[in-house]
């Protein structure tokens, strides 16, 4: 499902996107909080999940590698995103972005209790192919 996401970044994007990160969160903050998900048997990554907030909605983002897939990981730290922005930050407004063709996304999303407000027709671009973003909303 990588190949709705994004367009390849350079590592100099990469590197800038990740020490951005490494600052102290609150909720003020510019920048995303990420959680990286770990198993809780080896202690390996799975992938990221977290949000960035501007003081209405907390946009809801994750990424896992391939080999964890379909697997129920997205959903579990998405809803203990979720979860613990209600309890610890008073958010109670969520929304997620996803491109038009990726279903497993959509999926995650509508397990976690999202739907489907609006489409923004044609305004992403991945490899030169323009793609629908569906917008995914929740209100607690």
């Amino acid at each position: 499902m990588l190949r709705y996401c994004y367009d390849m970044p350079s590592e100099a994007f990469v590197r800038n996107r990740f020490e951005q990160r490494l600052a102290k969160w609150d909720t003020d903050a510019q920048h995303p909080l990420c959680f990286v998900v770990l198993d809780k048997h080896t202690n390996n990554a799975l992938g990221v999940t977290g949000f960035t907030y501007d003081q209405v909605y907390a946009e809801l983002g994750y990424l896992f590698l391939p080999q964890y897939f379909n697997q129920g990981f997205a959903s579990e730290s998405l809803r203990a995103v979720i979860e613990w922005a209600w309890q610890q930050c008073n958010i109670n407004q969520f929304k997620a972005v996803v491109t038009k063709g990726n279903i497993g996304s959509e999926k995650v999303l509508q397990k976690c209790g999202l739907t489907l407000t609006s489409i923004n027709p044609q305004s992403h671009t991945i490899k030169n192919t323009l793609y629908d973003d569906l917008i995914y909303s929740l209100k607690l």
